[in-house]
């Protein structure tokens, strides 16, 4: 089973509210980026921060397990150790993908997905255009190393680590936007006309 896992834990400091669910042409951004990511996985995940109601229904009718991040103000490096502490046993690996990134194409995820399968990697990572970015497969013989990770960090350590086991999916594209500010979601509205 290959899952999904969605982080969506973050605070929104520098958009000024809730960035996940800002509403892009009428659907909230988090959405945006769930649909993209289930698209492509078994199950999806979704690491979410505590009390968040309004984010759960911004998912509703989207086949979506729950994951709370009672640790948040730790950062990134806690949510994913929160979603892989809710993988069960059968996972054979994890695609993550940011909550933040509307735009983000399910074709990559299919990609990703399709070139662990092809090689056997401990990771799959994603480089487009203007660098590395998500989605990023890790199998399971790297969960122990994510459940390792402390602070706001992602996993970078966790794949620089990993050395030659890393394959790369090549995207002749940009990275899809985070949308971290108003300024970044007018931009994705603008782009989607």
């Amino acid at each position: 089973m290959i899952a999904g896992l969605l982080l969506a834990a973050g605070r929104s400091k520098r958009f000024g509210a809730d960035k996940l669910l800002a509403k892009l042409r009428g659907k909230a951004v988090i959405r945006w980026s769930a649909e993209a990511l289930a698209a492509g996985v078994d199950e999806l995940y979704v690491v979410l921060p505590p009390a968040a109601d309004t984010m759960t229904q911004a998912l509703a009718r989207l086949d979506a397990r729950f994951v709370v991040n009672l640790s948040r103000d730790e950062g990134m490096g806690s949510s994913i150790r929160a979603g892989v502490a809710a993988m069960p046993a059968e996972t054979e690996a994890i695609v993550i993908a940011l909550g933040d990134q509307p735009l983000a194409d399910p074709t990559v995820v299919d990609a990703v997905i399709a070139k662990w399968r092809a090689d056997g990697s401990s990771a799959v990572t994603t480089r487009y255009d203007d660098g590395q970015g998500h989605p990023v497969l890790l199998a399971r013989d790297s969960f122990a190393l994510l459940s390792a990770l402390r602070g706001d960090v992602g996993a970078r350590a966790v794949l620089e680590s990993l050395g030659a086991r890393v394959s790369e999916v090549r995207v002749e594209s940009p990275m899809p936007v985070d949308v971290d500010t108003p300024e970044a979601l007018r931009e994705v509205e603008m782009s989607l006309r």
